[in-house]
């Protein structure tokens, strides 16, 4: 045993006792971290005191209205047997159109919609561009000026008893859009007519089929139009030699006589041949 540890013992006790106080007496000093404006005590007690946040969580909570509230509109919006949760659902549209032949990988991928929008010389930069698109839209008296005059549409759209209000209304027509069988259902519904307008052999790749028929048909087209005029040159050239035909026709001997018998009149100053 280590006699000098054993003999300095009871002041090696007693400096830690003396700093341990000290310590505490700082830390709980008006000036500490513990007591001072904004500390340690301060923050426990915006966590745990009263109107604390854990109060507020917990009538949130309790609230009828609130959290719980939102979460079961959301589970009944997203229900098995609700539009959105069949879009939402497995091979449901949203995974059809997520698929590696769907829309959204069509759009996405190299050399598609969005990058040709992206591109240097594409529709973004040239709305970017100055004198562009938006540049125009913002000038003075522009079109975002007129419209958000005081007097304007937007300001009309806005007005009580306006559009926005009509819309909004209790049976109005976001209700009618939103309502069981609505609108929005039948959008979203299996074989609905997002589905009819975006799957395969839908109505926008019959349409895509039909464009590819147009400009097959668009050379033909053409190729008639210039056969017009020589066909209007031609009809007259044979206009012009049925003429003396039938004048030569009338002067043979006899042709006259059988028109008077079948009843037709003499032309005045015609006299026969015969």
């Amino acid at each position: 045993m280590n006699l000098v540890g054993l003999a300095t013992l009871p002041v090696r006790v007693t400096v830690a006792a003396t700093r341990t106080t000290l310590a505490l007496g700082q830390l709980a000093s008006p000036d500490g971290p513990l007591l001072r404006q904004g500390g340690y005590a301060d923050r426990v007690a915006v966590l745990i005191g009263e109107d604390g946040l854990l109060e507020q969580l917990a009538r949130l909570l309790a609230d009828e209205r609130g959290v719980v509230a939102l979460g079961n509109l959301i589970a009944d919006i997203t229900a098995e047997d609700r539009p959105i949760g069949r879009a939402l659902a497995r091979d449901g549209l949203v995974d059809r159109m997520a698929s590696e032949d769907g829309p959204f990988v069509r759009l996405l991928e190299a050399d598609g919609p969005l990058d040709r929008a992206l591109a240097e010389d594409g529709p973004l930069y040239r709305f970017l561009a100055p004198g562009g698109a938006l540049d125009r839209l913002l000038a003075p008296n522009g079109p975002l000026e007129r419209l958000t005059a005081e007097g304007g549409p937007l300001e009309r759209i806005l007005e009580p008893g306006g559009t926005l209000d009509r819309l909004l209304a209790e049976d109005g027509a976001l209700e009618h859009v939103l309502e069981p069988g609505g609108l929005l259902e039948q959008l979203l519904e299996e074989e609905g007519i997002l589905e009819t307008l975006l799957g395969p052999g839908g109505t926008l790749e019959q349409l895509v089929h039909l464009g590819h028929t147009f400009d097959a048909i668009v050379p033909r087209l053409e190729a008639l139009g210039n056969a017009i005029p020589n066909l209007n040159n031609a009809v007259a050239v044979l206009s012009g030699a049925v003429e003396p035909l039938g004048s030569l026709a009338n002067r043979f001997p006899g042709s006259r006589r059988r028109g008077l018998t079948a009843g037709t009149e003499r032309p005045p100053g015609d006299v026969p041949l015969d």
